[in-house]
């Protein structure tokens, strides 16, 4: 069946910052700790707020501070910490991670304003272009990051990405391989090629990734989606419908995956089950639809041909 389907690639590595020590007064450090904390605990909020709490403390005029810098009396002098530039960037990705891209942009270049050198900040504003389709833009962030630190695996996938997302599949696959040989455990490097090779018509090659990257993480839902688009290219449809349904298992929320099902299984003339499918797709993601019109039309003509 060469018929249109949906897909998605993305990988986001996001790792905090570390937190700058000595210069940082006490308050500012304890409410990063606990940003972290609220993090780990899924509080995105919550973890907004104490990154706030964090940068009005670490730039407050007069705090004071550990290490060298706390023997003078800093009086009305601003001080450009570095944990704040760490806390903005980190506060950055909450945002981000809310689809708050603006505010995430924001954050970074204050972050970056503060410390040109934090190449998270970088990454963290490069994944947010990329989050409004400005892929230039992301790849100069992701650029920069790796011209700081080029063993940056975060940087070099999420430049893969971008890559991928502008049809430079060479490119991409260039960025996942270096990602990978410096961590060879990297699972989402391995799936995001798998997305590269199948776009350059590499079937094979793009099963043998994803099948890499779920032995690494067998809970990686994008994975099994991965390798049912796959069995969708090559048509068989009941092994797509199986990987689908895996994807599903583990994010129920996956509206590309529903979705896909459900093009599956109107692909085999299940129309009372496709018809379901779709709708809670779109009930999920309604910005579907238009794809999903045009995929529901070439499998109709599909199937008319086969009668």
């Amino acid at each position: 069946m060469q018929c249109h389907v949906i897909y998605f690639t993305v990988l986001l590595l996001c790792f905090f910052a570390a937190i700058a020590r000595g210069q940082s007064p006490p308050e500012a450090v304890e409410a990063y700790n606990r940003a972290a904390a609220r993090y780990n605990k899924g509080d995105l909020d919550g973890a907004i707020a104490e990154f706030t709490r964090a940068i009005e403390i670490s730039l407050r005029p007069g705090a004071p501070r550990g290490g060298a810098e706390g023997a003078f009396y800093l009086g009305r002098v601003r001080i450009l910490d570095p944990l704040a530039a760490s806390a903005y960037s980190n506060r950055g990705l909450m945002r981000y991670l809310k689809l708050d891209f603006d505010g995430a942009i924001d954050d970074c270049t204050r972050a970056l304003e503060i410390n040109p050198r934090l190449a998270d900040a970088y990454n963290f504003r490069g994944i947010s272009h990329s989050a409004r389709k400005e892929f230039d833009a992301a790849l100069r962030d992701f650029n920069r990051a790796l011209k700081i630190d080029p063993r940056n695996t975060d940087a070099l996938n999420n430049r893969g990405v971008a890559h991928t997302e502008k049809g430079d599949y060479d490119n991409a696959i260039a960025d996942f391989d270096r990602a990978i040989k410096l961590n060879p455990r990297l699972a989402e490097a391995y799936n995001n090629r798998g997305f590269a090779l199948r776009k350059k018509g590499d079937k094979a090659g793009a099963l043998r990734d994803f099948d890499q990257a779920l032995a690494i993480n067998p809970r990686m839902a994008l994975g099994y989606f991965g390798r049912g688009l796959v069995w969708l290219d090559l048509e068989d449809l009941e092994q797509a419908i199986t990987e689908f349904s895996l994807a599903i298992e583990r994010d129920p929320q996956m509206a590309l995956a529903i979705a896909n099902r459900g093009l599956a299984l109107l692909g085999q003339g299940k129309d009372s089950e496709a018809d379901l499918e779709i709708s809670r797709a779109l009930a999920l993601d309604p910005l579907l639809k238009i794809e999903l019109e045009k995929s529901i039309a070439l499998i109709n003509r599909w199937r008319q041909k086969r009668q």
